[in-house]
């Protein structure tokens, strides 16, 4: 695993160089690359440039709201991984039109990533706006085997929440999702945490429609915010806009055998009062306004890294990759920095590659408890970090 970084007002020499640089460290041409990058970077020029140095090997990313890279979190960027696999194989695909059927969307590029064969692990961007990161994630399922672990993050637009873009080989997408999947003789181990806590007491769901939350205790569900921070929500967009703001504060939903609440993030308020989520809250669960503290959020980045290290086997640990919702970098405030220095250290240290970015929702399988028995299920996630370690 390698990684560069430009960033070259030259859409083209930034995505080359940042290519270069990657390739150089890697000593050979890689047999698949990630790009992540910035708004400004959503251009062909820019994926003509990297695929002119890695000979046209399969690509797959996204725009983000932040890169990392091994020194640490990087702005106005592009971010180029790349990978040598040996032994194996890496393909990369597409499914289209999320915002209409998500889970057609997602057999596609289950359709896709299968086509060179059965993947041990596969890396998921989908557009982070548009469509449900839920229903693509059980359209992949249905064409990937029994237990391949899914990791990634949903793609970002520099936090202005209005378009997102996609890259898969030479092409800039929108409202798709892309992916990768990775085979061959490697280690793969991934951590998930966030270190959020619930505030006060549970509310029942009491209306709910997909990804729309309607009432709380049968009060429309804007309530819950509006009480706990003393404000109208009419008021609320004049100090900042409303999902920087939910980014601070994500609903929790308890799911049996993880050790955290699961979160999810309001991302608009209807005129009924409603909210709509990244995600599924189903009617009748209990959920929890939630609240870190910037050394509970470290602690769980320490802990999700040293899970990753331990299941690839830190004797082998080559590189990893961090996915970072874009909430916790607004949390941290001065501090993001500081939870890109304590993953790398508790994989190891500075001899460790790291490469990612910040998004708007994480990938990461979990062990939960489904009618009784402990299963792995690959799960949707916001204000989280994932560290996939990997490992020679």
């Amino acid at each position: 695993m390698a990684v560069g970084t430009s960033s070259s007002a030259n859409v083209y020499l930034a995505g080359q160089e940042a290519a270069q640089l990657m390739a150089q460290q890697l000593g050979a041409i890689p047999h698949l690359t990630l790009v992540f990058a910035s708004l400004r970077f959503a251009d062909a020029r820019l994926l003509n440039g990297i695929m002119s140095v890695t000979e046209g090997a399969p690509l797959a990313g996204c725009t983000d709201a932040g890169g990392i890279n091994t020194s640490g979190p990087v702005r106005r960027s592009v971010t180029v991984v790349g990978f040598k696999i040996d032994h194996g194989f890496a393909s990369v695909g597409a499914g289209m039109g999320i915002s209409v059927d998500p889970e057609a969307a997602g057999e596609e590029l289950g359709k896709a990533l299968k086509s060179a064969g059965t993947p041990r692990l596969v890396l998921m961007f989908p557009d982070g706006i548009s469509g449900s990161a839920e229903e693509i994630v059980a359209g992949l399922q249905k064409r990937l085997s029994p237990g391949v672990p899914l990791a990634g993050a949903a793609s970002g637009d520099d936090f202005l929440f209005q378009r997102c873009f996609q890259f898969c080989n030479g092409k800039i997408l929108s409202d798709a999702v892309v992916g990768a999947a990775l085979a061959g003789e490697f280690s793969a181990g991934i951590g998930i945490r966030h270190g959020w806590e619930p505030v006060g007491r549970p509310f029942r769901v009491t209306k709910a429609l997909g990804r729309t939350v309607m009432e709380l205790d049968g009060r429309p569900a804007i309530f819950i915010y509006e009480d706990y921070l003393g404000i109208r929500y009419e008021d609320m967009d004049k100090s900042e806009p409303f999902p920087h703001l939910a980014s601070t504060y994500p609903l929790g939903i308890y799911l049996q055998g993880f050790p955290e609440h699961i979160l999810r993030q309001a991302i608009k308020v209807g005129t009924d009062g409603s909210l709509l989520c990244s995600a599924g809250i189903p009617e009748g669960s209990e959920v929890y306004l939630m609240f870190a503290s910037r050394e509970s959020a470290l602690q769980a980045a320490d802990r999700a890294a040293r899970d990753a290290a331990e299941m690839a086997g830190r004797d082998r640990l080559k590189g990893a990759l961090v996915f970072c919702s874009v909430g916790r970098q607004k949390m941290l405030g001065s501090e993001f920095q500081g939870e890109i220095d304590v993953i790398r250290n508790a994989l190891g240290g500075s001899g460790i590659r790291l490469g990612g970015f910040y998004g708007y929702g994480e990938h990461a399988p979990v062990r939960v408890k489904q009618n009784g028995q402990e299963i792995i299920k690959n799960i949707y996630h916001n204000e989280s970090v994932v560290v996939v370690g990997l490992g020679g």
